[in-house]
C-alpha cells in the first residue's frame, strides 16, 4: 500500500523526498492532476506505508503536510 503525502510546493516536495530518503523511505514526487483549493501547487510525495510514520518525520523536520491518503 502506498502513502500519498500532500505538500504545498515543489520546494517542500524536494525537501520532503530528501528527508524521507535519509530515513530509509523510497519517495517519489508526483504532481496532482486537479489540485483542490488548499492543495497549494499540487505536489505529493508517494512512499510505501511500511509502518513507520513518514508524516511525523516530515513535520519534525519542518515540512508542512497538507494531508495524507493511503491507496
Amino acid at each position: 500500500m502506498n502513502l500519498y503525502i500532500k505538500v504545498g510546493s515543489i520546494t517542500n516536495a524536494q525537501r520532503a523526498k530528501s528527508i524521507l530518503n535519509k530515513n530509509s523511505f523510497k519517495a517519489i514526487i508526483q504532481r496532482l492532476d486537479n489540485p483542490a483549493p488548499g492543495d497549494g501547487c499540487g505536489y505529493v510525495i508517494r512512499t510505501e506505508d511500511n509502518g513507520k510514520n513518514a508524516r511525523e518525520i516530515l513535520e519534525r523536520n519542518g515540512i508542512r503536510v497538507l494531508g495524507t491518503e493511503k491507496r
